[in-house]
């Protein structure tokens, strides 16, 4: 494989559709792995693909073409995760404008600030993950993509902050406010 890199660079179409058919399954399945669906995997796939060329010139022959397409695979998997949650932040926040028409509650301050308290409880990291998981609606997978953690660490933060959270009476309750407010 590392043997069409160079051909690639030259902008070798025959060198780059012969890579794409030996690692198109391999890029494939990672993204089945990630994203556990078969109409994703292939959007992104033929994305990873397309930013392969279109960065060829960026190429670096001494390291291994895998290494290299991987690479682009998982930065277009964050990129599209980014787009993801940019859109829902845009869909909540149109929600929240179509009920900004509406008087807000004389309780949705106080407990606004109340989350606030609690949360600065945790420590940053374990914040970070909660506010994530929690409020953002971010699953554990896109939550370890993110801060490049694996999932089962965002679950060890969530299940600490659930433990350490709990002795602050009504902390489960004002989470489930805010959540309902945003």
């Amino acid at each position: 494989m590392d043997s069409y890199i160079q051909s690639i660079i030259e902008g070798d179409e025959i060198a780059f559709e012969i890579v794409f058919n030996l690692s198109h399954k391999k890029v494939y399945a990672y993204f089945i792995k990630k994203t556990a669906s078969t109409e994703l995997a292939d959007e992104l796939t033929q994305l990873a693909f397309i930013k392969l060329w279109c960065s060829k010139h960026t190429l670096n022959s001494g390291i291994n073409l895998d290494t290299q397409l991987f690479r682009i695979a998982k930065t277009t998997l964050l990129d599209h995760f980014k787009k993801v949650a940019a859109e829902q932040r845009k869909l909540a926040s149109f929600y929240l404008d179509r009920s900004a028409d509406q008087p807000p509650s004389p309780h949705a301050y106080e407990t606004n600030q109340q989350l606030q308290t609690i949360l600065n409880q945790l420590p940053p990291t374990r914040r970070q993950v909660f506010i994530l998981s929690r409020i953002e609606g971010y699953t554990y997978s896109e939550i370890a993509e993110l801060l490049s953690i694996s999932p089962r660490t965002v679950e060890k933060h969530i299940s600490l902050a659930l433990k350490q959270l709990g002795g602050y009476a009504g902390a489960a309750v004002i989470v489930t406010i805010i959540c309902n407010l945003t």
